[in-house]
């Protein structure tokens, strides 16, 4: 499995632990190939790693089942804001190659309520917001669980009617901002210029909206009495 060809993207370790793959590098001396990732959800003072190509390859076993070390997530979306960061690091972003990938193919490994936090829930929620809503429409279209669950089915259907009820009454202040943001997709250096704002005062504003956010989905949680956080028997 040393070569396996491994490209820049997100993928998911063994564990459930989801990591950003950068890019390859080949020791001079050695020729041994190395893996640069680091970890997601990304920190806001990033930390990079690198593991030899034949491990990132690997084959661990898991309860008596053999399962790769590192599986591929093809679903998840290369964001505009990850490739900037990427390039403020002097990190070259992923080279994007067009291709029409069969329906399921593109919405398989998606997982649903599994945030640390509820501030980390509330970026999930937005950041997959356009992944979710058209899955969400796939399945209604189809009429079946395309690529997911039952009961994932039911998170998906929750998490986005609640969003889309919070901007509309509680968040209605940032509904512009959601929109251009996570619906058309701008980064936060495409949204500041549109709006001739230094940076700063868009990530302020967007930690405010993520704040603002998760107070509401811990409210929801202590009303109903549950939680939707990754319980932690399952870390």
């Amino acid at each position: 499995m040393a070569g396996r060809r491994i490209s820049a993207g997100y993928y998911q370790r063994y564990d459930k632990k989801v990591v950003y793959v950068i890019s390859l590098a080949t020791d001079a001396d050695t020729g041994e190939e190395s893996v640069i990732w680091t970890t997601y959800p990304f920190a806001d003072v990033p930390k990079y790693y690198t593991s030899s190509k034949k491990s990132f390859c690997a084959f661990v076993e898991v309860d008596g089942e053999r399962k790769a070390k590192y599986k591929r997530l093809l679903n998840m979306k290369i964001s505009g804001e990850v490739i900037e960061r990427l390039e403020e690091e002097e990190f070259r972003g992923p080279v994007r190659k067009r291709q029409r990938p069969q329906l399921d193919e593109a919405y398989d490994s998606r997982e649903y309520q599994q945030s640390l936090t509820y501030y980390a829930y509330a970026k999930d929620l937005c950041e997959h917001y356009n992944f979710d809503r058209n899955k969400y429409r796939l399945c209604v279209k189809e009429k079946r669980f395309a690529a997911i669950t039952k009961s994932d089915f039911a998170k998906l259907k929750e998490d986005l009617q609640f969003l889309d009820n919070a901007m509309k009454t509680v968040l209605a202040a940032y509904q512009d901002y959601f929109r251009e943001r996570f619906m058309d997709g701008l980064s936060i250096r495409k949204y500041a210029e549109a709006h001739q704002l230094n940076r700063g005062s868009v990530d302020y504003q967007q930690k405010k909206f993520f704040s603002a956010l998760a107070s509401l989905l811990k409210e929801r949680d202590e009303a109903e009495g549950t939680c939707r956080l990754l319980k932690p028997a399952q870390k």
